[in-house]
Order: structure tokens, then sequence, then C-alpha cells
């Protein structure tokens, strides 16, 4: 019966479901081991429970290796290693579940194939979280650290264990393996203040040294042993722990790491001033780069001569010359840490500016987010919002110093009259400190470390644990029975207080980058977002703990998932089950089991940098998939190609392609659908080397439809018609230098009938061949209907039969994904007019198009729910008007190289609109990743 049991609990955890994850294309959270591969990849682990593997040279993301995870701290990452041949990558941290049949593996230890990201084997000894690891430089041994006050030592080739350490009466926090002679010894350093030497051979302790602080760090560059911790000072050993120089220091080191030629030491830090200090053969500081503004303890070298440093206030990764200090490259995710918030009715406010003083951060608000309308705003505290109060009645809350470690904000004190009542102490399991407190009714509610935030009575005692950050809590709010909380894990979750119990669930999290794309989901992966906000969150989906997990971006399921009627429901009813119910009667409700309807994945099984002379090169990949693969997408420049012509043979799950190059940048993409979603894009580049230079010049297709006189008249715009006539024009002038032929189709006001924007599109479908660019400019009204379906409303358009009267969006997006040409969007369908009491929101009809995986660019006058504005004396528009500047008067020209490229136009139209409205328009473009930068004009 318990076998059976034992089985039925482990298949369950199997088939977990999946958690959804904040993804910023960074970290979120600490950084605390970096490792640089001899091809200069740069890993990194972190307490967000993810390990990326960087490129040095773009700062691009190349991949994640992932296992499984759980709520709260379960799964952050604390240390990794590298073996010297580069096969494995040991792993260890909080990696599992700390209760019921997992307990033997919190202590445990990942190997994966480092090259495929596989999940190998799982080591099992410690009883506790693993806090560092190290293999030997021949590659014999492991050594790993825990806070079981052990260290092991592992036979590489078998992963088998060898011997447990137990010098150390506290937690082990750093490792290393040396050879000294003929000798190979461990050294371990731990939370008794002691550093140890110990020979594996003979397994035994060869010397110990106990300093004055606990040690967390240790580096060696087999001459010199460096080790610190809680002291301001860094020690410098020989190999036989005799002391040779002791380095002060302003900040407390933490993080240590020798250069490859040995010669030179770096040491992140642990406490203020934030300086990365360098030091040389003789110990003597010679740089301190200063741009980190928040914790560093992941530090290294590139090479000799050019430092990492990891951390800061954004999990931000610098890399920068040792000598110079010149930066050379910043790797940082989209998101900032929310360091305060305030609520008020519908609108929620937050800042993410760090005032050094985590317990009066509360007011220091920058930005604000209305739940109904989803309109983002930026202001200096101008108006009042609830926070938390720390006096009620006769109670009154403060901090003091206490804990496991001291910490000044580790002890929680309940004053009543003036006297001490009660005391709330945290701990590692719990939180380490009060980071923000307040009451809530006759309760307490308090943030601390590791996501941990808790609701007390008076008397100290837990009623309620709220499960949802991953990171320090840093500040809360309530307004009635709302809490909102923010963190540095980058996410702001709200909670409904009406029914307390453990283990609660924030009934919406809301994730807001700094150029203020949003996402907002539910506990269930509903979710409402900007054009670009849903690629930002996913669901982790867990494989077993001897398994790698996967991750899947939610924009992935955007037809099913994506619900702003749901989420405007379950902040109105507090509720999702009721939010579902009520969406539930006006439109039907899709649900999908994420781990059993996973999208296919494209594997690259040919270089994916390509240098070559050839015109064209061969591509070999392979697709995996649980379901039928629907369709393949492959486009060269953004450029859809034709699969079954390129296909040059099949073999199994693997396919070649042939593809013929087109000069100097290519960049070739490939992604796969089945029934439930789209894979990921691989990416291939490819450079042709090329003698002579292509001269060709494609020819340009425009259709431009402006709608300003309307059969109903009540919905007329003032220049909508001007700027589609504007639009043909300033292309049209193009003609022989750009483009070989411009051919224009402009259809305006009455002309502008269903019909005719129907058979304008079946002209570019026509005519397109693979070699022109087509642009569609379309401006005047959008609306949704009931189901949020999106129209374009042509010049007979009836608002109570829009179906018959108006353009589905739909019409447009099948014939512009379906082109085999470069094909660009203008869009200006957001106009206020006298449409108001309409719903409009142009989300949905932009991601149709983006989610279709072509690489069509397209270039919005506003999203969501914002308007687009125009003016009698402009002329135009405001998008249009900067479109025209941009290229007619070739102020989009930045680099001054009479060609006005796609990338330089945006730019201008993003500055010229936000002046031109005072803020007020934000409009956007969307380049997907397979489109190199290109001329879309040239000046005068």
């Amino acid at each position: 019966m318990k076998k059976l049991l034992l089985a039925l609990i482990l298949l369950t955890q199997l088939h977990a479901s999946p958690i959804l994850k904040l993804d910023t294309g960074g970290h979120t959270s600490t950084i605390r081991k970096v490792i640089i591969t001899q091809n200069r990849e740069i890993i990194t682990c972190s307490d967000d429970k993810t390990i990326r593997v960087w490129d040095s040279h773009t700062g691009r993301e190349k991949r994640k290796i992932l296992g499984e995870i759980g709520a709260g701290v379960e799964g952050m990452i604390f240390a990794m290693a590298l073996s010297p041949d580069e096969k494995f990558l040991a792993v260890g941290g909080f990696l599992a579940e700390g209760h019921g049949i997992n307990d033997d593996l919190v202590g445990s230890i990942r190997i994966y194939n480092y090259k495929t990201g596989k999940l190998i084997k799982v080591l099992k000894s410690h009883t506790n979280i693993i806090n560092d690891l190290s293999f030997s430089a021949d590659g014999r041994y492991l050594i790993s650290g825990s806070s079981d006050s052990t260290a092991k030592i592992w036979k590489s080739s078998s992963f088998k264990l060898l011997d447990t350490i137990t010098t150390h009466s506290k937690q082990v926090y750093a490792v290393k393996i040396i050879k000294r002679g003929k000798r190979v010894i461990a050294i371990t350093a731990g939370y008794d203040n002691k550093i140890s030497l110990y020979d594996i051979q003979k397994q035994k302790v060869l010397k110990t040294r106990t300093l004055e602080y606990k040690l967390d760090s240790l580096a060696t560059n087999g001459k010199h042993i460096a080790t610190s911790g809680f002291g301001k000072e860094i020690k410098i050993f020989d190999t036989s722990l005799k002391l040779i120089k002791t380095i002060a220091s302003q900040t407390r080191p933490s993080g240590l790491s020798y250069s490859p030629n040995g010669k030179y030491l770096i040491a992140g830090t642990a406490s203020t001033p934030r300086d990365i200090n360098i030091y040389n053969s003789s110990y003597t500081l010679i740089s301190s780069f200063k741009k980190h503004t928040n914790l560093t303890m992941a530090v290294g070298f590139l090479d000799n001569h050019t430092a990492i440093s990891t951390g800061g206030a954004n999990s931000e990764i610098y890399i920068w010359d040792r000598e110079s200090k010149k930066v050379s490259q910043k790797i940082v995710g989209v998101g900032e840490r929310i360091w305060s918030v305030g609520i008020e009715g519908d609108t929620i406010a937050w800042g993410n500016e760090w005032t050094g003083d985590p317990h009066s951060i509360g007011s220091n608000l920058q930005k604000n987010l209305n739940l109904q309308t989803m309109q983002i705003a930026s202001f200096k505290n101008a108006k009042p919002y609830h926070g938390i109060q720390t006096t009620k009645g006769k109670y009154t809350l403060s901090h003091k110093a206490g804990g496991d470690y001291g910490d000044g904000d580790a002890v929680l004190e309940i004053e009543k009259n003036g006297n001490s009542y009660a005391i709330i102490t945290r701990g590692s399991t719990d939180g380490y400190r009060h980071n923000c407190y307040g009451f809530y009714k006759k309760y307490i509610i308090s943030g601390g470390s590791n996501g941990h935030l808790k609701i007390y009575t008076l008397k100290g005692k837990e009623v309620a644990n709220l499960v949802g950050h991953t990171g320090d809590v840093w500040s809360i709010a309530v307004d009635g029975d709302r809490l909102i909380s923010g963190s540095d894990d980058q996410t702001m979750r709200v909670w409904d207080l009406k029914k307390l119990s453990d283990s609660m669930k924030p009934m919406l999290s809301l994730f807001v980058s700094r150029d203020n794309e949003w996402v907002v989901w539910s506990e269930s992966g509903y979710f409402n977002a900007s054009v670009g906000g849903d690629k930002y969150v996913g669901y982790h989906i867990n494989q077993g703990s001897d398994s790698e997990a996967r991750y899947v971006s939610s924009d992935k399921y955007f037809d099913t998932l994506y619900r702003p009627d749901i989420i405007s429901l379950i902040w109105k009813s507090g509720s999702e089950k009721k939010a579902i119910a009520f969406a539930g009667e006006r439109r039907k409700v899709n649900t999908i089991d994420i781990a059993t309807s996973l999208p296919p994945v494209v594997s690259l099984l040919s270089p994916s940098n390509i240098s070559t002379a050839k015109d064209a090169i061969e591509i070999r990949y392979s697709i995996e998939s649980k379901e039928p693969i629907t369709q393949t997408i492959i486009t060269l420049n953004g450029k859809k190609l034709n699969t079954r012509a390129i296909i040059k043979k099949q073999k199994n799950r693997s396919q070649t392609l042939r593809i013929e190059l087109e000069n100097a940048e290519n960049i070739i993409s490939i992604k796969a659908k089945n029934r439930f979603a789209m894979s990921d894009e691989v990416l291939i580049y490819a450079n042709k080397k090329s003698q002579v230079a292509n001269i060709y010049k494609p020819t340009l297709y425009l259709l431009s439809v402006g709608v300003s006189q309307y059969r109903d008249s009540t919905l007329n715009l003032g220049v909508a018609d001007k700027d589609a006539q504007a639009m043909s024009e300033i292309f049209e002038a193009q003609k022989g230098r750009i483009y070989k032929d411009v051919k224009t189709k402009t259809i305006t006001n009455a002309d502008a009938t269903k019909d005719n924007i129907l058979d304008g599109l079946d002209w570019i479908d026509k005519e397109a061949t693979s070699k022109d660019v087509i642009i569609l400019f379309i401006a005047g009204h959008g609306v949704n209907d009931d189901n949020g379906n999106y129209y374009f409303l042509s010049y007979e358009a009836n608002m109570d039969k829009l179906r018959r009267t108006a353009v589905k969006w739909s019409e447009i997006q099948d014939t512009i994904t379906n082109l085999p040409s470069k094909v660009i969007l203008l869009a200006d369908t957001c106009h206020s007019g006298n449409i108001a009491g309409t719903r409009r929101d142009v989300t949905s009809a932009i991601k149709s198009i983006i989610n279709s995986g072509t690489g069509t660019i397209i270039m919005t006058a506003t999203t969501g729910r914002g308007y687009s504005y125009e003016r009698s004396q402009w002329g135009h528009g405001a998008f249009t008007k900067a479109i025209l500047e941009g290229i007619e008067y070739s102020k989009a020209d930045y680099d001054e190289d009479k060609s006005i490229s796609i990338k330089e136009l945006d730019l201008y139209i993003t500055n010229r609109v936000k002046k031109l409205t005072d803020g007020k328009q934000k409009p956007t473009t969307i380049i997907p990743q397979s489109v190199p930068d290109f001329a879309i004009g040239m000046g005068e």
C-alpha cells in the first residue's frame, strides 16, 4: 500500500501544474555565481531559479538550463560549477520541496550535460541546501559545500561519493580543490569562522585556521588562497594556510575570483559602498568599479584584461575593462525592482527608485496603472495613495536587531500603550527580516526576504502565508480588503484579504517594464497585456526531479489565455472563479492543460553563425512535438519562404534546407506549430562575403487607406484622408532612390468601402513577389465587437452591423502574413473622434499578426486603449506627421548617411510623437529579431 501511495504521489508531482514565472530577458533576483567558458560564453545562476547562458559578444541570452522548482524558495540556485572539459555542469541550492517524500532532495546536486542542457544525474547525500560547488583543475573530483555543515568529495567519472568532510560545526559556504605537489587538497570555509585544508587521498585534515568572522567566499590561483566573509577585509594565505597578507576594504568583499593568469584578484561586495575592487599580484588595489548599486557577489574575468560583475539593483551584468573601467557590454532585463507601492480605488502606484532606507520608501512613487482602463501614467507623488500604517489605536509597530544573524530588522516589536506586548522574530526559514510592515484591521502584515509575506495576530501568531513573490518584499499597501505588495523580483501582487488562510495565492500579478510594456495575469494563467508584454511571463513546466524543466512564454497561448475581460472581472469581484463564470455568459472560456499541450521544440543541428562566400547554404534542424506539426514557418530577412521549395532532404525528425542568401547580412528564422502553440524561434545568422555589391532595387507596393468622411457623419475625423494621400506622395518620391519602382493605390473617404479595401488587399496579394517590399497604411476608426474581434471602419460602417459593413481585421492579417515579400504595416486606427462609449483596443489585432510567426514589421500610432491625436494646425495626425518629417525632411537620418533605416525611423517617430502630444500618445513598433535593419527611404 505504501509503495502504491508513493507511486501515486510521484505521478502527481510529475504532472504538477505548470508554474507561472516572470522572464524579463534577464535575471530578476540575486545572481549567485558566474562562470566563463572557453569560447567566452557567460553562465549565470540566480535566486530566480534559472541558469542562463549568454553570448558575451552580443549580450544576447543563448539558452536557459532549468530544473524542478516549487513555491517560495524551492528551486533557488545558489551554486554551480563547470567541469574543465565543459561536459558537465553541477548545480546546487534549495533544489526541491523541503517536506514529504522529497526530504532527500533538499541537498541534492544536479548534473547537467552542459552542451544539451539535459539533466543526466542527481546526487543525493547532503541533508541541507548546497552553498558552493567546485571541480578540481584536472576534472577528477567535484566538491560540494552545504548548510548541513559538511563538504563532500565526488568522483567525477561516475559521480560516486568518495568522502565526507566533517571539520566544520556550521554551514559550509565555500569550497575549492587545489593540487600541492602530488597531494590533492580540499579547501573549505564556513560560518563557524574556519578555513580548513583536507587531504583528499589520505582523508585527513591538514590544517585549520579560525578567523574573527563568518566566511563565505574562496578563490585560489594555485599558489595563494583568498578568503572573505563578514569582515571588511580579504585574507591571503599560501597553500599551507600561512597568512601572506590582509587586504583592508571599505566594503564587505564577496564572491572572490582570480584572473586566468592568476595575477589579478577581483572582489564583489555585500555592503556599501558598492565598489567592485581589483587587486594586482602584490594585492594592491588597482581599480574600483562603481556602477552597481546593490549586492554584487558573482564576479570574474572574461580574460586577463576584462572583468565581469553581476548583481546590483536590477541584477545586471557588466563586462568592463580592468584598467579603464570602460563598459563594453551591459546585460540586463527590462524590469526593475519594486521598492514602493500604493493603492487608491482602481489605481495602483509604484516606485523603482531606492531611497537608502527600506523602512521609509512607501511614499516614493513614480508611476500608476488603472486596472480598469489599463493606462499607465508617470508622476511624482501628485496624488495621495493608501500605504500601510504602523500605528493603530493603542498599538505601535517597530523593528529592532536580533534573530540568528543579528539583522537590524529581524525582530518586529508590537507595543501596546507604549509597553512591549509581543515580538515576531524571523530567521532563515521565514524571511530573515521585517522589510515592511503595518496594520490591517486587527492583524499585522509583514514582508521579508525570499518572498515571505505573512499575516499575524496582534499577539504575533501567524494566520496567513501569502505565496507568490520569489524575492524580498520591500513595500505593501492596503485599501479596504485589497493588499498590494512590491518585491525585488520585479513584480507586484494584488491580494484579496476577505478570507485569510495558509498558502494564499494572489488574485492578480503584475509586471511593468522600464518602457511601460506590461502584463497582468491570474492564478490559472489568463492574462491581459500590452502588445509586447505577454512574452515577459510564462510557464515553468516541471518534468520531475530527475529531468530538466521547460519554459514556455504566455504569448504562445495567446488565442486561449489572452482574456482582458476575465482580468477585469477578477479585479472587480476578487475571485478568478467568479470572473470565469461571469465571462462565460458572454464568451466561451477555453481551458488548456499547459503540461500536456506543449509547443514543438526546434533544435538547430548546424552552426547558428555562418560566414561564407557561397550564394547558398544548407541548414539542418529537427523538430520534436508530441502533437503533429501543422505548420513550419521559415523566413529570410523577414520574408516568408516556400518551405516545400527549400527542403532538400528529410530524415526522421531531421530536415535540411537550402537557402539562397541575399547580399551581406542574412537572418534565417525557423518556427514550428502544432494545434496548441508555436515553438520558440531559432535564428541563424549568415554573413555572405561578396566582391560584388548587390545593387538590386526592389519594387515598392503601397496600399494607403484613410477615412475621414463616413456615411455616418458622427464618426467623421479631420485628417485621416490627408494622411493616406500624403503617405502615397512621400513614397512615390522614393522611386529611383531606394526603390526601382513605386506602385501605389490610395483609397479615401467614400471610395474606402469594404469591397474596395478588400480589392486593394487582393491587389497587393497578386502583385507582390519575394523581391518586393509591401507597405500597408491604414488610418481611421477601429473598434471591437462584443466578442473582442477588431474591425477597421470602412466608409459605410454601421456600428450595429460590423460584420457586414466593416473590414474584419482577420482579412488584413491573412493577407499580409501570407505575402512572400518584406511587409510593413503602418496603422493609425485609434482615433477618438466622436465614437465615445465604444470599446476600442487594438492589442489583439496587432498580436494576431505577431503570433502568425512571420516577419511583418508593425508600426502603430498607439496601442491598447490609447488615443492617437490629430490637429488641424499639423495638417496630419501626429503619427503620420512624424513619418513624413522623418523621411521627406531626413529628420530620421541620425547617422547622416542619406539613408533612413527602419530603426532610425522608429526612433524618430517615438520621440517626435511624444513631443507633439506631450507624452499622451505612445506609438509602438514591432521589428522581429529575424529582420535586420534596412533602408525604408532616402533623403534629398
